[in-house]
């Protein structure tokens, strides 16, 4: 029963990375080119105005694959990185202005992401994840970097 589910998961998996080929593709992307490598399964790296964004696909260990939209936004000052000003201005983006998408910290830099179960994705959903990542990162990158300094991640 395992390989079973284990030969559904990689097809569900294999299903995706195509998905998201053809969705870059569309977008005018070779996405061969645009491929990176990751620690895990398929990625892809792309710009879009001043962000940097990224595409990676995860088999989970319980069977369940992800996508996860990711774009790097900002590095702020070290005296704002822990400051309650910044991480408070960041909750409350989370909760009046982003919508499928929310703001985190990965070590020291300021990020986007999105994701979800592979589950019933569609190459619409895809293309969305893609769009609303880009288009936050690309506007608070400035908007961040001028509210509590720092260096945008296209800066850096």
């Amino acid at each position: 029963m395992s390989s079973l589910f284990g030969n559904r998961q990689e097809a569900n998996l294999k299903t995706c990375e195509q998905m998201v080929e053809a969705v870059l593709t569309a977008r005018g992307l070779d996405a061969t080119r645009h491929r990176i490598a990751s620690g895990g399964g398929p990625a892809w790296g792309m710009t879009a105005g001043s962000a940097e964004i990224f595409i990676f696909l995860t088999a989970g260990s319980a069977g369940d694959n992800f996508i996860q939209v990711v774009a790097p936004v900002m590095v702020p000052p070290q005296e704002q990185l822990a400051a309650p000003r910044l991480l408070r201005r960041l909750l409350e983006l989370n909760a009046n202005e982003m919508t499928g998408a929310a703001f985190g910290l990965r070590g020291d830099e300021v990020v986007v992401t999105t994701d979800r179960s592979t589950v019933g994705l569609d190459p619409v959903e895809v293309e969305e994840m893609i769009r609303r990542v880009a288009d936050y990162a690309d506007h608070y990158d400035d908007a961040l970097t001028l509210e509590f300094g720092g260096i945008r991640h296209a800066d850096s």
